[in-house]
């Protein structure tokens, strides 16, 4: 039974970016320790809270978190899952820059080889391939005879050879929008590269953010774009906050993929407006790993009509529910917009 409980201040339940983070220290604790490990939160526009059987400290808990940074993150971005991360790009001309966007068949054999070994060994890898890599949804690759075309600056005569069918690709986790040369990879390698140069990123995640300059944050904190506005020399300039961003992305082993074949989604996602979003829950009582993902996944967490649904949510131990766009850039989606209490 969990009877001590750190609060950690900085992880708010109504930010997007703290409600990941903190679902990462769940994934990465429970992971970490022999013993029941819960998650809950103050309130709406409050702070989680840690439960565990053991006393843990917050200089307890960074340092049993900062444990799981790679030491070479370019080589290895993700110790708790090795190789996935680390997968190489398939190099057909037309095919995506992100290695978890891969050939649907290598998709299925790779999930294949790690059930088996979580089937002999407990291996944790075929969870977290099923979180990075969306197989329900698939996208066929650029024509690679038109790209050749275009770098060559010529158009040549049509080919009396019938050329084979598209070669589909997966999609990856719509938690993450990529854009330019973003890749899941390179931002895990990015987030854990800053945490290692400053050791307190860590701790700064649970207690007071750190912002960096030049920092993307992994598109997942609206703050982290640094608009003329808000930086002290008055240029733009991007402030993630690396410690957060790096926990957040351990987050995505809680959301189970979905999709329709055209459409990547997960559980917690909304894609019916004109810009997708995350929706998420709030509760006080103490969950485990296992009862978060069955929240994340409730159908009445994503009803259309809340205010009707005031007694079920209650039931369901809510005591809110939060959602939050993507923003849109010119050729992409960006960063989520700010946390928006959408029940009660």
């Amino acid at each position: 039974m969990n009877t001590h409980q750190l609060e950690l201040p900085a992880l708010n339940s109504s930010d997007p970016l703290g409600f990941l983070a903190a679902l990462g220290i769940l994934e990465l604790v429970d992971a970490a320790l022999d013993q029941a490990v819960r998650l809950s939160w103050r309130g709406l526009a409050a702070p989680a809270v840690l439960h565990t059987e053991q006393p843990l400290s917050l200089n307890q808990l960074a340092e049993l978190l900062a444990g799981f940074l790679p030491t070479e993150p370019a080589k290895e971005p993700l110790p708790a899952a090795p190789g996935i991360l680390g997968l190489p790009r398939d190099t057909n001309l037309g095919a995506p820059n992100d290695a978890l966007r891969m050939p649907v068949e290598q998709a299925h054999r790779l999930l294949r080889d790690f059930a088996a070994a979580e089937r002999l060994a407990d291996d944790p890898r075929a969870r977290w391939f099923a979180a990075l890599v969306n197989q329900f949804c698939v996208a066929p690759a650029k024509k690679a005879k038109d790209q050749q075309q275009k770098q060559q600056g010529v158009t040549a005569a049509p080919s009396p050879v019938p050329t084979q069918g598209p070669t589909w690709y997966t999609e990856s986790t719509p938690l993450f929008a990529a854009s330019g040369q973003m890749t899941l990879a390179n931002n895990w390698v990015k987030a854990a590269e800053q945490c290692r140069r400053d050791g307190a990123h860590v701790g700064a995640a649970l207690t007071g953010w750190i912002r960096v300059p030049d920092y993307t944050g992994a598109n997942l904190d609206y703050r982290s774009t640094g608009d003329a506005a808000t930086t002290g020399d008055g240029k733009p300039s991007q402030q993630g906050v690396p410690g957060a961003t790096w926990l957040a992305l351990h987050a995505f082993a809680v959301f189970r993929l979905t999709g329709d074949a055209m459409t990547s989604a997960t559980t917690a996602w909304d894609s019916s407006g004109p810009l997708p979003a995350l929706i998420w829950p709030v509760w006080t009582s103490p969950l485990s790993r296992t009862a978060v993902s069955a929240l994340l996944e409730h159908p009445l967490v994503r009803a259309d009509d809340l205010a009707r649904l005031d007694e079920s949510l209650t039931n369901l131990g809510l005591v809110g529910i939060c959602s939050a766009h993507r923003t849109k850039l010119s050729n992409s989606y960006g960063p989520f917009e700010p946390g928006q209490v959408v029940w009660p």
